[in-house]
């Protein structure tokens, strides 16, 4: 065992050493690049960090969908990659919604925008959108979903050449219904690190006050940033409301922002 007078001392030279690896770190963390959504930029100095997994929670009906087309096609005209895991909606119907607001994704289909069609199979019979796309056949074997994603990705890093990919998920809410809580965890976790290790951004979309709240607790707890919208009535109309919080390396603003859909989007009131 090592007695007091046997430990070692450190010279000026070891805290030299030390203060500039300090110093590497601090420059570190003044270099964080960060992913414009085209949404609420303003709120999180300019945008996601790289590298983020981010929870968007909210009401039914409170334009959760509209973010994710608005946030993706930000990315596809920016030149990015991005991949669409559809769980709740079809994919012909996501397609036709982002239309209403100007925004084509059938120029990208297939050369940057991939999008992984878990809606078909899970209802059975629903059907197929013409495109040739990849079919998660069983939403409850999230190893098969966390797969699914990895060979897109790797079908995208062999064939091209992304300065970036991006991912959305529509929506983490039925998957609640078809596998163990743990096993979602699991793969939240397995996302966050495909995301940590390739410096991406992936919006994962979830219903607010379906699950206990413990469960929502713990999906917050494994992401890296939560966007959260809200409908709220006020004189007897409803309102939406918006706010970010927990967004690693990341100022924003904590309050709730008001918010409305217009013909050409989300528009913040700020």
């Amino acid at each position: 065992m090592e007695k007091f007078t046997d430990i070692k001392h450190y010279n000026w030279r070891d805290f030299s050493l030390a203060q500039s690896i300090f110093e590497v770190y601090e420059q570190v963390e003044k270099q964080v690049e960060r992913i414009p959504t085209g949404i609420i930029d303003d709120l999180i100095m300019g945008g996601i960090p790289r590298g983020s997994v981010i929870l968007l929670l909210g009401d039914p009906k409170a334009g959760k969908t509209t973010f994710l087309s608005q946030f993706l096609h930000t990315q596809l005209s920016m030149g990015y990659y991005a991949i669409g895991i559809l769980v709740d909606i079809p994919k012909y119907e996501f397609v036709s919604n982002a239309l209403d607001f100007g925004w084509d994704f059938m120029p990208y289909l297939e050369e940057n925008f991939f999008i992984l069609d878990a809606y078909s199979q899970r209802l059975r019979g629903a059907p197929k959108f013409s495109f040739d796309e990849a079919v998660v056949t069983d939403i409850a074997d999230t190893v098969q979903l966390i797969n699914a994603i990895k060979d897109v990705m790797i079908k995208i890093l062999s064939t091209k050449n992304p300065p970036m990919i991006t991912g959305i998920i529509s929506s983490l809410t039925p998957i609640f219904f078809e596998t163990d809580k743990k096993q979602i965890y699991k793969f939240l976790e397995d996302l966050k690190e495909l995301a940590h290790r390739n410096k991406q951004v992936w919006l994962v979309e979830m219903n607010s006050g379906i699950e206990e709240p413990h469960v929502e607790m713990m999906v917050k707890a494994i992401v890296d940033g939560i966007v959260e919208m809200r409908l709220i009535e006020e004189n007897m109309t409803l309102k939406r409301y918006l706010r970010v919080y927990g967004m690693r390396r990341t100022k924003h603003v904590l309050s709730w922002v008001p918010y409305e859909i217009t013909e050409s989007g989300i528009k913040l009131q700020v």
